[in-house]
Formats: structure tokens, sequence, C-alpha cells
């Protein structure tokens, strides 16, 4: 008798997807291991260039050949190079220009035309033969570089077929006065006339007048920061005009701890902060985000910078590049000076007081806990309220000390010990304020090398929790499964 198809015409038997979605991830495998096994083909047959004699800068000179660095990359053949000759051109600021008896050379790349007895090194990677000048950039995104050039081509340090995801690029100044161009600081040069940011001119911009922008706002004056400049007439970030920012009342500031670079500004004229060259929104979802003032600049303590007005807590989320509101403001907020009112006092990094509460920050990391995806989830910052323990109520016991070294401020506030450390979260210290259970063992564990690790354990400290603290306001900035980088 004929067995009956178990499934209607046009269905799709259960089997059949459970192969398929075995088959992927099968694949998925041999591919990966044919790509490790091919790329392990293709590494070098030697000795590498690494254990080469080290010059100034980029350079290695290595079984009579010269070698150039691009960081996290390797060694590169500098092509034509004479060993024996060869030597870098400038110190720090230039250590991505060599040259030799023949050449001078940006990266690998030779210059052409431009001859070492003519060379004259005007600063900042910035060189010039007294007619025309050019611009060696640090290492940039290669736009001609495919993830797939690493498994099909030869990956050996004298192979011209290298792939190269970033490089050095040399960039010829145009419309130059040679003679004239000088360095004004980091990336930006001028010949009297012409103002330039990485070899480009900035259209408008007033040469002569072009500086770096002066140190910092706040209590992050000690800085000096070469991405922002001004002239007479503008502010520019990255050679980029800043928008509607004066010269005259412009600073610049990166927050304390930034791994990443985050450039902040502010006209203190019209409180207009600004990120890079963009300038926050004066209005968000309906809510007035104009007049902002800053309360903390600092990633060892929060995972945002954060901001504040009348209509509540701001704070820049870099994962979507946007200002967000994180919630109504918890203290007063009077005047409109750029800095905290004199109602809030600030008792220790991330640790305030107004005429009623005390406000604490804490950082804090979500990672997920699948069987595939183990990855960051968010970064969260919150602002913790003591509930009525205001200015009146805060007495500084002692700064703890071991040695040289700082460790932080003992404060008493209603009967109870606290204790502010002078590390953060970049020392797993989560919290910018700690309820002391245990004083004497605290002062005991703090001579320890890793104490950030043992006051916690020893439970010579402890978090804020519940009950004499509450969540008054939380700042999140999400990041993407990993599922979703395939999407």
């Amino acid at each position: 008798m004929e067995r009956q198809n178990a499934y209607p015409p046009g269905a799709t038997s259960r089997r059949q997807p459970s192969l398929r979605w075995l088959l992927i991830p099968t694949l998925f495998i041999i591919v990966a291991i044919f790509a490790f096994m091919l790329m392990a083909m293709r590494q070098p047959g030697h000795i590498g260039a690494g254990d080469g004699e080290s010059l100034a800068g980029i350079y290695t000179r290595f079984q009579g050949r010269v070698y150039m660095n691009i960081p996290f990359q390797g060694y590169y053949l500098v092509p034509g190079a004479d060993a024996a000759s060869f030597g870098p051109l400038g110190g720090w600021d230039s250590s991505n220009l060599g040259k030799d008896s023949h050449a001078v050379y940006c990266g690998s790349q030779a210059i052409a035309g431009l001859r070492p007895q003519q060379v004259r090194l005007v600063k900042n990677s910035y060189v010039s033969d007294g007619i025309h000048a050019w611009y060696c950039s640090d290492e940039k995104d290669n736009a001609a570089y495919h993830w797939w050039q690493d498994l099909l081509r030869n990956g050996d340090e004298d192979s011209p077929e290298k792939p190269r995801r970033r490089d050095y690029v040399l960039v010829p100044l145009q419309s130059v006065n040679a003679m004239d161009l000088m360095s004004v600081g980091g990336a930006y040069a001028q010949d009297g006339t012409r103002a330039y940011h990485e070899g480009t001119v900035i259209p408008q911009a007033n040469g002569p007048a072009l500086h770096i922008v002066e140190p910092g706002w706040g209590e992050l004056k000690d800085g000096r920061e070469a991405d922002y400049a001004r002239d007479d007439q503008r502010v520019y970030f990255q050679g980029m005009p800043v928008p509607d920012a004066a010269p005259a009342t412009f600073f610049a500031w990166e927050p304390d701890g930034a791994q990443w670079h985050n450039l902040y500004g502010v006209d203190t004229a019209t409180g207009q902060f600004y990120i890079g060259a963009k300038p926050f929104p004066r209005q968000v979802d309906g809510q007035d985000s104009g007049g902002l003032r800053l309360l903390s600049a600092n990633r060892d303590k929060a995972n945002h910078e954060i901001f504040y007005n009348a209509a509540g807590i701001w704070y820049w989320d870099y994962q979507d590049d946007a200002l967000k509101r994180g919630c109504d403001a918890p203290f007063p907020v009077a005047g409109k000076a750029p800095q905290p009112p004199q109602a809030l006092r600030q008792l220790a990094a991330g640790v305030w007081t107004d005429g009623r509460n005390a406000f604490v920050l804490r950082a804090i990391e979500h990672w997920r806990h699948g069987r595939s995806d183990r990855s960051l989830e968010a970064r969260i910052t919150q602002l913790l309220m003591l509930p009525g323990l205001g200015q009146g109520q805060w007495r500084k016991v002692e700064d703890l000390t071991v040695g040289s070294q700082e460790r932080g401020t003992l404060w008493q506030a209603a009967g109870t010990l606290y204790f502010a450390p002078d590390v953060g979260q970049g020392h797993f210290m989560n919290d910018a304020l700690y309820v002391v259970r245990d004083l004497d063992r605290l002062k005991r564990d703090m001579v320890a090398n890793d104490y950030y690790l043992k006051l916690p354990k020893a439970k010579d400290i402890e978090p804020l929790d519940s009950a004499n603290s509450k969540v008054v306001c939380e700042m999140r900035s999400g990041y993407p499964a990993l599922w979703q980088f395939w999407k």
C-alpha cells in the first residue's frame, strides 16, 4: 500500500527548516576555518620588522631595509628607502615623516620632487621646500580597503599588496606661501594669508589671526585642545566653522577620564554648548534645553556628561549622537551663570548638596547574559538623592592619604560616616559616595595596593541602598546586540 504524504501539497516538512538552519552555521564555521588558515599561510615567514632597530617615530631598520608601522596593523616596507642613510625628519610632532639621502617620506610614500637638502620641517607634520608645502596626516581610514583583502592578498611585510585598513595620507597645500608657512598647533597652520587644517584651506579664515583655543573652562581649564581654533571672526573645529560661536567668549574642554576623545565647547556669553562643531539643540521633544549648565564632566564618576537647567537634567547620548533629558531638576535652579549656583555645593567629585538634600553619582554597566551574546547592553549613569541631608548636615572629617597618595575623603552627616573615594569606575569604585561600616579596618586596608578591590570585599564600605537614598535620575546609552550587526 502506498504511503500517503503527511503534509498537504505545497506544505514544507518540519524537518527541512531544521536542516537548513543547521547548514547555515556549519557553512559559516567552514568559511571561518578556511579564512583563518588562509591568513595564517600569508603571515611573514621570517622574524618581523618589529624586532629590528627602532628609529624615532614610526620607522624601523631591519635586515638592510626600512619599514614603517601603522598602529594595530603592523609593519610595511618603505620601497626604495636607503637604510644606511635613513632617519626621522622631525620630532614627536612629526613622527610620520622620514628621509634618506635622496628622498623625503610620508609614511611609506616618497614625496615627489622634494629633496632632503631642500626640506624645511615646519612642525606638526607640515613640510616645505620653500616653493611647495605638504601635510602628512596621522593614520586615517583607507577608502580603498575591503575586508576580503585580508584573505586574498599577501600579508607579508615586504609585500606591496599587504592590505591597509588605515594609512598615512599626503596632502599637497594649494595656493600656499611656502616660505611663510608656520604651524599654529595641532593640524592647523597659516601662511600669512590663508589658514589650513590638515593641509586643506579653511575657507574665509584669517590666517594671521588664527590661534588654538585657549585653555578650557571651569574645572577643566588646565588643558589645551588643538582640535578647536579661532581667528578674529569665527571658531573652528577640525577646520569646520562652529555655528554662531563668538571667538572672544568660546572655550573648549574634554571630560576628565574620557576614553574616546569626546570634545565639547561652550560660548560663555550665550551659554550655548557644542559637541565638536555641532550645537546643542534649544528644544528637545517640546522641552526647553537652552541655557544649560555643566554639572559633571568626569567619566570616572559617570558614564555621561551631565547638564541641567530649570527644565531638568540633560545628558549627551554618544551612542545616538543626541541631547536627551534624563529627569526633572531635583534641586533648585536659578540665575543664568554658566556654572552651578551657590545653592548647590560640591563636597567631592560626583557629590553635591543643596539646602535640603545631597546628590551622588553612580556609574553602571549592564551586560547581556544570553548563551550566544554576552556583549555590553547599556552604560547607565544614575543620580541618587539622600533626602534631608542638606548643606548644614555635612561635616568634613578628614582627607585619607597613604604617603603622598590621596585615597579619598571622610564626611559625616546625621550620625553616619561616608567615604568619597578619589578613584572611580576605572578602579571598580562605581559610586561617588559609600557608607563606612568599619573605619579602623578601612584605614588599615587602605594601604594595600589593590585597596579599591579590598575595601568593598572586606565590607569596610558599602554602597548606598534604597534605605538611605533613592534614584532621582537615570541616563542611559544602549548598545546593539551582536545579532543586530548582521541585519
